[in-house]
């Protein structure tokens, strides 16, 4: 049998995608909040005016990582990578498993602010609504 294939999820933003972005945002007080497919095409950013390039780099970033410690470290499926910068400003990419396929939610936190729980609370409401 050949490869498993992935399935294509449409990455027209939809209206409910994007009020749980904003709240993500808000609640968490993040700068940016980024919803992307694991091949990097953006489906949804908060602010909307955000460079989407960016956005692409995040996960191009977030795959590299995870291919190497998956690959070179023997280490299970990346769930969430962190990147912390010298200020203590963060970026946190979480992989979200939606009916075969993948998207990718990213935000950069500010320092100070915690992150973990809205992150979770987005990755239940971002499932929800792509079923």
């Amino acid at each position: 049998m050949g490869a498993q294939r992935r399935r294509t999820l449409d990455t027209t933003p939809s209206p409910s995608l994007q009020r749980i972005l904003e709240e993500v945002r808000a609640r968490g007080g993040f700068q940016v909040s980024v919803l992307t497919s694991t091949d990097g095409l953006t489906i949804t950013t908060v602010p909307s005016d955000y460079n989407s390039d960016l956005a692409s780099a995040m996960v191009a970033l977030l795959q590299k990582v995870s291919n190497d410690v998956q690959g070179q470290l023997g280490m299970a499926e990346v769930d969430e990578v962190a990147i912390r910068t010298r200020d203590n400003t963060r970026l946190v990419c979480r992989r979200i498993p939606v009916e075969g396929a993948e998207l990718i939610l990213a935000a950069i936190v500010p320092p100070g602010r915690t992150y973990r729980r809205v992150m979770n609370w987005a990755v239940q409401r971002i499932r929800r609504a792509m079923e």
